[in-house]
């Protein structure tokens, strides 16, 4: 069963959010403003997953070949995309029952700001000829929309300053969880990656 999720899983979350805006806004047509922007988040990350993944796809062997300078099997990179499935499943569905939770409403805000850095960061850390990486477009999507709903929380919301800094601490811990995941299946230990990472942009920049 994990072997099949981990193969068809754009296909599996696809389903589950398609299937989950269908019933959420046929079942609840009087949708409040932060439980829209949870469902524009669950379109723009579906897109997402299969621009990076799929079409035209590649950040998975980018990042492999230049940061971690190693062969990663198809086996090995969809199995990746699980956690990276369960982070988006937990992230969008579960702030959009608890909307006026605001420290759950704003980690698909987060995620979509770093999304979209990442991906205009990486075109310089890769030193990519061409000014895109794979899941670049969509990315810059998500950045638009987190600006928009950081826009409307701070403006119409009361969100307490510590909300916004407890919700970066969780967001930071939950994602740290799913890339120690991540790398446990390439065979690297999560405490050694930021030192990898560092060395190998270190190096791609003395070249």
């Amino acid at each position: 069963m994990r072997n099949w999720v981990a193969k068809y899983n754009l296909e599996v979350l696809t389903f589950i959010l398609v299937t989950f805006i269908v019933c959420a806004t046929a079942l609840s047509p009087a949708l409040s403003t932060v439980q829209r922007y949870m469902i524009g988040f669950m379109w723009l990350f579906v897109l997402h997953e299969w621009e990076e993944g799929r079409y035209p796809g590649g950040f998975v062997d980018l990042m492999a070949s230049n940061m971690l300078k190693m062969d990663v099997s198809e086996q090995t990179a969809n199995l990746s995309r699980i956690p990276t499935m369960a982070l988006i499943l937990g992230f969008t569905i579960v702030p959009f029952f608890f909307d006026g939770i605001w420290v759950l409403v704003l980690l698909p805000v987060y995620l979509g700001v770093f999304e979209g850095l990442v991906h205009v960061l990486g075109i310089k850390i890769f030193q990519l000829a061409r000014p895109y990486t794979p899941g670049m477009v969509t990315a810059l999507a998500e950045l638009v929309l987190a600006a928009a709903c950081l826009v409307y929380l701070a403006t119409s919301c009361s969100v307490a300053w510590w909300e916004y800094l407890l919700a970066a601490v969780l967001y930071f811990a939950c994602f740290a969880f799913m890339q120690s995941r991540v790398t446990k299946l390439v065979g690297i230990r999560y405490r050694d990656f930021p030192a990898l990472m560092r060395a190998r942009i270190k190096e791609m920049r003395a070249h």
